[in-house]
């Protein structure tokens, strides 16, 4: 063999094997999900909304309104969620998996002796349409109460609610 092909043939044979690599890591159907927390409000007045709060459900429901624009954006607005009155930085981890996506809501902190409602939003992208179980758990949710869980067909239904009542401070008084 020649020298002077040797650095061409190693060359070739690492492209090659990175070209290989890169193709084991991608998905067939484009990139994973990938969810975030984008906005909420602050604590919501007793029979006022916030600004930027939702209108509808009383203070007594806790739910979830989705709007998916057929394209692999989901937006998610948790209304009504149960926080501290000074929670710190309100965060969220959102799972995106089997057919199931999981939102762990949690608080840095909670110097207040008080609980408020709140309403805050979410983004899915890169969503594939088709049926998904929706479940969002907040710091406070009531022990014995329904969880916030539902299934939804993005195919059929592109946009809705679902809620729960729920009778336990801060909800329900």
């Amino acid at each position: 063999m020649n020298k002077a092909h040797v650095p061409t043939i190693l060359a070739g044979a690492l492209a090659l094997a990175l070209a290989s690599l890169a193709g084991t890591c991608s998905s067939p159907s484009g990139p994973d999900p990938v969810g975030r927390l984008v906005g909420r409000t602050g604590c919501k007045s007793i029979g006022a909304p916030a600004a930027g709060a939702a209108a509808a459900p009383a203070s007594s429901r806790e739910c979830v309104e989705y709007d998916y624009d057929g394209r692999g954006l989901l937006k998610l607005k948790h209304v009504n969620a149960g926080f501290n009155c000074c929670p710190g930085t309100i965060s969220a981890t959102v799972e995106v998996s089997n057919g199931g996506i999981l939102i762990k809501e949690r608080e840095s902190s909670s110097l207040c002796d008080c609980s408020c409602l709140y309403d805050v939003d979410y983004e899915i992208a890169g969503l594939p349409s088709g049926a998904w179980r929706i479940s969002v758990v907040g710091p406070y949710q009531p022990e014995g109460d329904p969880p916030l869980e539902f299934l939804v067909d993005l195919s059929q239904a592109s946009s809705g609610s679902y809620c729960v009542e729920r009778t336990r401070y801060p909800w329900g008084f």
